[in-house]
């Protein structure tokens, strides 16, 4: 068992300080998670730090209760992660619309439109998770947390053959949807 795991226990137990020292033990690995996610996206408005430390206070909220082990806290820090995130685009896409809008230079156009398909996305994703949750996880933990194969299998608890192939297969109905949604 890891110490992940041990302070995890330790936390359901009640110990004092315990759910802050797993914070500090996986602060890094949420950092590089943040670090992937915006890279990959290149938003010039939320950076790793300010993405880490939301996802910190809501995972804080929730405590440890539902937390079973570290690959098991990746999985959640996708999932918020993900709607800080998509906060984040309607936010944006709201200030774009009113209050206070001014000339749109190049990097903001690109944001607004990175912001629209993130938004595109999540519908698309809300879509899928009525058809199979799992994929719509597997997704979470591989975009929005950025994990790897092996990562993603392990903070789902399932086979890497089984991650893979629910990757495979929500990739494919993911173009579907959001091809479908562009013709209709």
């Amino acid at each position: 068992m890891g110490d992940i795991t041990v302070l995890l226990q330790r936390a359901r137990d009640g110990e004092q300080g315990a759910w802050d020292d797993v914070v500090a033990l996986i602060y890094q690995d949420l950092k590089l998670i943040a670090r992937r996610v915006i890279g990959r996206s290149g938003s010039a408005t939320i950076n790793p730090t300010g993405l880490v430390h939301d996802c910190y206070l809501r995972l804080s909220k929730a405590g440890p209760t539902g937390v079973l082990n570290r690959d098991h806290f990746l999985a959640l820090a996708a999932r918020a992660m993900r709607q800080l995130m998509l906060n984040h685009a309607r936010d944006r896409l709201a200030a774009k619309r009113g209050g206070g809008a001014e000339h749109t230079e190049g990097d903001e156009i690109e944001a607004n439109a990175q912001a629209e398909d993130l938004i595109e996305l999540d519908q698309a994703l809300r879509q899928l998770a009525s058809v199979d949750e799992r994929m719509v996880q597997v997704v979470e933990c591989r975009v929005f947390a950025g994990l790897s194969e092996a990562e993603t299998a392990a903070a789902l608890e399932m086979p890497l053959r089984s991650s893979q192939r629910l990757y495979a297969a929500a990739r494919e109905r993911l173009a579907q949807i959001l091809t479908d949604a562009k013709t209709s």
